[in-house]
């Protein structure tokens, strides 16, 4: 088959040395898809400050993303057309045993078979290389590589033509760092081995969700991977999400074969056709027909779900810390996958002296409007606490929005046993949402709140439960079934005592059940 010509516009001095460079990758893939790939985690890395060669981000980047088998590690047939310095070609060996040896990691392994989305392969590729870059461009000024093209026809048939691709420019820059990073075998295996697989895992379950669209993504899912907070949340989630993973949402029709009629609808068969459609005139008869106009009995009716938005408001202020935001947001993070799941639409935000940045999910479209895991697993409130304004401002946007958008929103309040919020603010939330309560208490005292009667419903968590890693998977089941309407006999583990008298109007209809 006759070789394809390289597009001229490769063959530009900048995208020349970065594709050319791959003469020297050791990673030996020929699919066009894989160095597409491998250009998007250069791309990601170049705005983040991290000019490394392309052929070492290559072969990093596919250590974790493809098969060995489809991208077994050795030298290219190019390099036997490149006359190399000695001292390159030592280099390329102490590469060659520092890629083995990564390959063969448990965390490069694990990676593979998770199937890691590309934002998050490239953030993997900024934890392992930051430091070395760091060390490499000491004392440097490395001007920032422009964007390779994501166009996969421009990487097919390039085998052939990467030796004079290499020749093309000066390689001095890419020998420099293919010694830098052989010299510092330890280092990017320490990398490696110190990516905590239960976070990977975790991000990996969550696929798009996950990623990492802009710079900030990438530093949210940076932070996640080294913070101790955030594995805490993690090593929380992945004991709760994989009982609510097999969760689908809830559609078809109802069919009324033999007991009657579903109802009234604007399809069917002429013999179900209303009698009263019959007399109209012939004319006025045929136009409504012809539109669609005509009404009919139905045996089957669509399952119509109303318009709802869970709104979930998280603590972040100081008091939270410790077991009581990592109960939080654990449960936090797997109730917004369950309700998603079920096809309903979600609102994340978290508050401490103020309202924070809010994340609004919806099924089905995750990539543009889904979970932003990094954040939730990285958010930090450093601004005190203030119920009253926060409230009030809440009770403000959720009446605008209902008016707006017309859905009967829920609230689910993550808090601590000591937030107090004005009755007339409580009153103003009960008018726009369902309020539902989940205090998490930071000791052994009964829950004391003036506005616990007004709450449509109310769950406690006690600091023994906090306590013991399986009642508190448990009792974090236990809520995301009540409210996903699946464990009746959940709510009875979680009464919570009516308010005691002269603590303001009481409406029996709100009182929580239990």
């Amino acid at each position: 088959m006759a070789r394809l010509p390289i597009p001229r516009h490769l063959l530009g001095s900048a995208t020349a040395h970065d594709v050319g460079s791959l003469a020297l990758s050791l990673v030996r893939s020929h699919d066009a898809s894989h160095i597409l790939r491998a250009a998007s985690w250069r791309n990601a890395l170049a705005k983040v400050g991290i000019a490394a060669p392309f052929a070492i981000v290559h072969d990093l980047g596919l250590l974790f993303a493809a098969d060995p088998r489809s991208a077994p590690i050795g030298r290219r047939d190019a390099l036997t057309r490149i006359p190399l310095p000695p001292e390159v070609d030592a280099d390329l060996r102490r590469y060659e045993t520092l890629l083995t040896e990564v390959a063969h990691s448990e965390v490069t392994e694990r990676a593979r078979a998770w199937r890691l989305s590309d934002d998050l392969v490239a953030v993997l590729l900024l934890k392992i290389l930051a430091p070395v870059h760091e060390r490499f461009t000491a004392g440097r000024r490395i001007a920032t590589p422009p964007p390779l093209s994501l166009d996969g026809e421009l990487y097919r048939d390039l085998e052939g033509q990467l030796a004079s691709l290499f020749s093309a420019v000066d390689r001095t820059f890419d020998a420099a760092y293919l010694r830098h990073v052989a010299s510092s075998h330890m280092r990017i295996v320490t990398n490696v081995e110190q990516i905590d697989l239960d976070t990977l895992r975790l991000l990996g379950m969550f696929g798009a969700e996950a990623g990492a669209a802009n710079v900030l993504g990438m530093l949210d899912l940076l932070t996640v991977l080294g913070s101790p907070e955030a594995n805490d949340v993690v090593n929380f989630s992945l004991d709760l999400l994989p009982s609510v993973l097999e969760t689908k949402k809830a559609g078809g029709q109802q069919i009324f074969g033999m007991d009657g009629y579903a109802g009234i609808a604007r399809r069917g068969s002429l013999d179900s056709l209303l009698l009263s459609e019959l007399a109209l005139p012939d004319e006025l008869f045929t136009q409504r027909f012809m539109e669609n106009e005509l009404f009919y009995y139905v045996h089957e009716k669509e399952n119509e779900q109303e318009l709802r938005l869970h709104y979930i408001a998280i603590d972040a202020s100081a008091s939270m810390r410790g077991q009581r935001q990592t109960f939080a947001r654990g449960l936090a993070l797997t109730l917004a996958k369950k309700l998603l799941l079920r096809g309903e639409e979600v609102a994340l935000r978290f508050f401490d002296s103020r309202l924070h940045e809010q994340i609004r999910a919806k099924p089905g479209r995750r990539s543009e409007a889904g979970l932003n895991v990094p954040y939730l697993l990285s958010f930090r409130g450093e601004r005190g606490r203030n119920y009253a304004r926060v409230f009030a401002v809440l009770a403000d946007e959720l009446t605008r929005l209902v008016r707006r958008e017309r859905k009967n929103v829920v609230l689910y309040l993550l808090t601590h046993g000591e937030c107090n919020i004005p009755p007339e603010t409580v009153e103003a939330l009960r008018r726009s949402a369902t309020l539902y309560g989940i205090f998490i208490l930071p000791s052994v005292l009964p829950l004391e709140l003036d506005y616990l009667g007004r709450l449509h419903r109310a769950q406690v968590v006690d600091a023994k439960t906090l306590a013991d890693r399986t009642l508190r998977a448990r009792r974090a089941l236990d809520i995301v079934a009540d409210v996903a309407g699946e464990s009746p006999a959940a709510t009875r583990r979680s009464t919570v005592p009516p308010p005691p008298a002269g603590s303001g109007s009481r409406d029996p209809a709100a009182e929580p059940r239990g």
